[in-house]
């Protein structure tokens, strides 16, 4: 057991998530460090790279934890727990090293931080922290008598509980929630050293930080780097196509892209377009007919030598549209190949 006065990110599961491999990828023994390189090498001490991994180890398993969250009338009590014994313990030593690094005062200013974290990093000194481990996990409570300081107690707890239940598709929402805190931290300095890189020698390659952007939120979505990977994306007579390939040997990448590509399939199916919304950081042209029209519009996965495809198919006119639109701009967007709907290369 533990009584510490500490921040509520020594209670939360989540509180500073990274994206995104898929989580059968993550599970099988991959994501955020056998990528070689991408998130992992953006300047930050080695402390804090194994913080991120564990906490994108946890976000990718989601549906392996529990949470519950009572609100206090001066703060909250959560129990998060999980019968996955590896999870059990990833929960408790996340809740361990985050403690030493709040106590230190260590902020590492990552891009999901909501207002509420902000809050209660200022008023850390107000919280008063109880913690017991379980078998399963670990109960905390934290009040405060401070009102304004246990209102972001309560919201900072309601907002894990959503990335608890809804992984990725919840920590891409938040992270276009908290779009203008983004310029902050990790990802501030990750977008201001691609600008200043300007890698070139790809197809993709553009000084311009504005796609940097663009390519680092790429990346995030898709695990693996936009600059050593090909995008097509092909409008068709009957819907179109998406292809992603990687340019270079890299197994552990064409095992992201194929994940990433099946699981874009799973939730464009159910009208689920929240990771190009992320991408682009706006709702992308198309997406809203398509996913009203889902029913409508059939997509298949297919894998390629260094990747994969996804097929888009339909016959209803207003679909066509719409998809003949996603595809437009994505390629726009992307600076990618591909054909537009008349079949001629761009």
């Amino acid at each position: 057991m533990w009584r510490h006065r500490w921040s509520v990110f020594a209670a939360a599961i989540f509180t500073i998530p990274l994206a995104s491999a898929p989580a059968h990828a993550q599970r099988q023994g991959g994501g955020m460090m056998g990528m070689g390189g991408g998130m992992m090498s953006m300047g930050h001490d080695s402390a804090t790279m194994a913080q991120m991994a564990m906490i994108h180890e946890l976000i990718l398993n989601h549906d392996r934890i529990t949470r519950t969250v009572t609100n206090l009338p001066d703060g909250i009590r959560t129990v998060t727990e999980s019968d996955d014994p590896l999870m059990a313990r990833r929960i408790k030593e996340h809740v361990a090293s985050m403690n030493r690094r709040v106590v230190a005062g260590n902020d590492p200013g990552l891009p999901i931080e909501s207002a509420a974290v902000h809050a209660i990093f200022r008023n850390k000194d107000k919280i008063r922290t109880h913690a017991d481990t379980t078998a399963k996990g670990i109960v905390v409570v934290q009040t405060s008598s401070d009102s304004v300081t246990a209102a972001a107690l309560q919201q900072h707890a309601s907002e894990v509980s959503d990335l608890v239940r809804g992984g990725m598709v919840a920590l891409h929402h938040a992270m276009m929630k908290n779009g203008g805190m983004m310029q902050r931290g990790m990802l501030g300095h990750a977008l201001a050293d691609t600008a200043a890189t300007a890698h070139t020698g790809h197809a993709g390659g553009n000084p311009d930080s504005t796609f940097g952007a663009l390519q680092m939120r790429g990346e995030m979505a898709m695990g693996v780097d936009q600059y050593t990977s090909t995008h097509k994306f092909d409008a068709l007579p009957d819907g179109g196509r998406i292809e992603l390939q990687r340019d270079v040997d890299d197994s552990a990448g064409v095992v992201q892209i194929r994940a990433h590509l099946q699981g874009i399939a799973t939730a464009f199916k159910s009208g689920d377009f929240s990771t190009p919304a992320f991408v682009h950081m706006r709702q992308v042209p198309g997406t809203e007919v398509m996913a009203a029209k889902r029913a409508a519009i059939s997509y298949t996965y297919r894998e390629l030598p260094r990747g994969g495809e996804l097929r888009i198919v339909t016959k209803d006119p207003n679909a066509l549209k719409a998809i003949h639109e996603f595809l437009k701009f994505q390629r726009e967007d992307h600076h990618a190949g591909g054909m537009d709907h008349a079949g001629l290369p761009r």
